[in-house]
């Protein structure tokens, strides 16, 4: 039913797509099992539209089916068509009147059992893994901010979008003709010019807002980019649900994945008769989270007895370690360097193999936190039976949390897909950033719910369901807003703590520390003033945004868990 509703709204688009303009780089075959294309029917070329507008480059000489849907959906297209033997082409949409199945009729130059179009007759085949075009409106798009358009391997968006009117173009009628088009992304540039494409040419990058600076003609309080800029748009219900190289988290066989975490507490419940008719019980309540440094609080770690869930824990503790920063609050986001040295001595614990192997009870008795959660103490007063006693007693609780059907994988490597910038002049580089703030990691998607469309995400917060997640094509976005994020904390970290920091020595010539306050004890030995602390965080900023231009995340994360 959803096959027949997408195609029924791709020949509705016949009537609003006019004639494009393509210039596209084109990307290799998907070699990866994938879904089966679904066999649509066949479809005469009228000419106006083209039918389906991307040809591949692959030689008809032993084209087949096979070939040409593993063609287009490397290329992103949710449409594969044949024609005249074996030409292969693919589009968003299917822009020309169904006929009947007799006129195609040639049999494939690869396969002649198989079927490839006619004379301007298309066999037409429709990747099942999209959302129906219907389901998706103008509201769906989202802002990605100004990109480069400017390289010499071709347009950043393949399609402009000639049927528009660049003299009254605004920002809503390029997003309606990129969506009557079928295509998830679509970008308006030069004031007057609108694009759409399937992704994101190679070689396009994230630029400044300010780079994307030209009114649009039909709507002068719209940006409609700049001169080889482009304002570009999303709708991530446009793209396939199942891209090339996509893996399912689990097999037809084996029932869903749930996640149901059990978490044992240990309550101290002492009751006292102190009248025949009172009682009095005190329960201390465990604390909830790991470790807490002001308004943030760590999520608590795994228990672990072996080597390889003792790393699993500290991946999951050195991917908090931005979030801290970010949500601690000042002054007590100073803790968070702390936080990060625990975090550093758990790898080291895991590194060193204890005798008796490595155990959470171990390593936080070797390593007790400096700023624990607290318990909680709950006294209640009720009625006593009358034949209750003085007693001592210690239960122990185990709670369990609802399964739900959020299915995660193992915790992602800490490893960043983003570079650390480096500085002669002020001194930065990788493993030394700014003040000690480390770039928020970006790995691989920890949901599997997430994880087909948006491979991955940027980790800067405890929940990792609200961390920001990105295609596969959209590494550059997210080491740009890393790079941002690590420019926040730094000016609100370090180079608040550098205008914080002590400028005199105290009693005889040297620095008090038993009678300073824990801020000045803490930025010690910083010798920024603020506004060059604040110079230094722009500085690295600025170079973060250019190292990370051309990463592209190529051979990271490819498949689900597969870290």
């Amino acid at each position: 039913m959803a096959a027949l509703r997408s195609m029924a709204a791709a020949m509705a688009a016949v009537a609003l797509v006019g004639r494009v303009q393509a210039t596209e780089v084109p990307l290799p075959p998907c070699l990866d099992p994938f879904r089966p294309f679904v066999y649509s029917g066949c479809f005469q070329d009228t000419g106006s539209p083209q039918i389906l507008p991307y040809r591949s480059p692959v030689s008809s000489d032993d084209m087949t089916v096979e070939k040409c849907v593993a063609e287009c959906k490397g290329n992103g297209y949710r449409y594969a068509g044949l024609v005249y033997y074996g030409v292969c082409y693919c589009g968003q949409t299917v822009n020309g009147p169904a006929v009947t199945e007799d006129q195609c009729s040639f049999p494939c130059h690869g396969n002649s059992t198989e079927k490839c179009g006619g004379d301007n007759i298309f066999s037409v085949y429709q990747d099942p893994t999209f959302l129906p075009v219907e389901d998706v409106t103008v509201e769906d798009y989202s802002s990605l901010g100004c990109w480069t358009d400017d390289s010499s391997l071709g347009r950043a968006l393949t399609y402009r979008q000639n049927q528009v009117d660049g003299a009254t173009l605004t920002t809503e009628k390029c997003l309606q003709a990129c969506r009557d088009g079928g295509f998830p992304f679509a970008g308006t540039e030069y004031s007057g010019e609108c694009y759409c494409g399937v992704v994101i040419g190679n070689d396009t990058y994230s630029a400044p807002a300010e780079d994307c600076n030209m009114p649009c003609n039909g709507n002068n309080a719209q940006t409609c980019g700049g001169r080889s800029r482009l304002n570009l748009y999303v709708a991530n219900e446009l793209q396939s649900l199942e891209p090339c190289g996509y893996e399912p988290p689990v097999s037809s066989s084996t029932p869903p994945v749930t996640s149901t975490t059990a978490t044992s507490t240990t309550s101290q419940v002492v009751s006292t008769t102190t009248t025949s008719s009172a009682c009095v019980s005190t329960t201390v309540v465990p604390p909830e989270c790991e470790y807490k440094c002001g308004k943030w609080c760590a999520s608590g770690l795994p228990d672990w007895s072996d080597d390889k869930v003792c790393k699993t824990s500290w991946s999951n503790c050195a991917l908090q370690v931005s979030s801290c920063f970010k949500q601690a609050g000042w002054p007590d986001a100073l803790n968070c360097f702390d936080f990060g040295d625990w975090c550093g001595s758990l790898s080291r614990y895991c590194d060193s193999k204890p005798l008796g192997g490595c155990r959470k009870s171990d390593f936080k008795s070797r390593n007790p936190p400096k700023n624990p959660a607290t318990s909680k103490t709950l006294t209640v007063t009720t009625t006593c039976a009358p034949s209750t006693t003085a007693k001592a007693t210690t239960t122990t609780a185990t709670t369990t949390k609802p399964a739900t059907s959020t299915t995660k994988a193992p915790v992602p490597t800490p490893t960043n897909v983003c570079i650390q910038p480096s500085n002669a002049f002020y001194g930065y580089g990788p493993g030394k950033p700014v003040g000690g703030i480390d770039m928020p990691v970006v790995t691989c998607n920890d949901l599997a719910v997430d994880w087909p469309g948006y491979p991955f995400k940027q980790y800067n917060d405890v929940d990792t369901r609200r961390c920001k997640k990105y295609p596969r094509n959209g590494c550059t976005s997210a080491c740009a807003d890393a790079c941002k994020e690590q420019y926040e904390d730094c000016v609100d970290v370090y180079a608040e703590g550098c205008k914080s920091r002590p400028r005199t020595w105290k009693r005889g010539g040297y620095f008090d520390f038993a009678n300073s306050s824990p801020v000045e004890r803490r930025t010690f030995g910083w010798t920024d003033s603020w506004g060059g602390a604040v110079g230094k965080c722009k500085a690295q900023y600025d170079d973060c945004l250019r190292v990370n231009r051309g990463v592209t995340g190529a051979g990271k994360c490819p498949k689900f868990g597969g870290w």
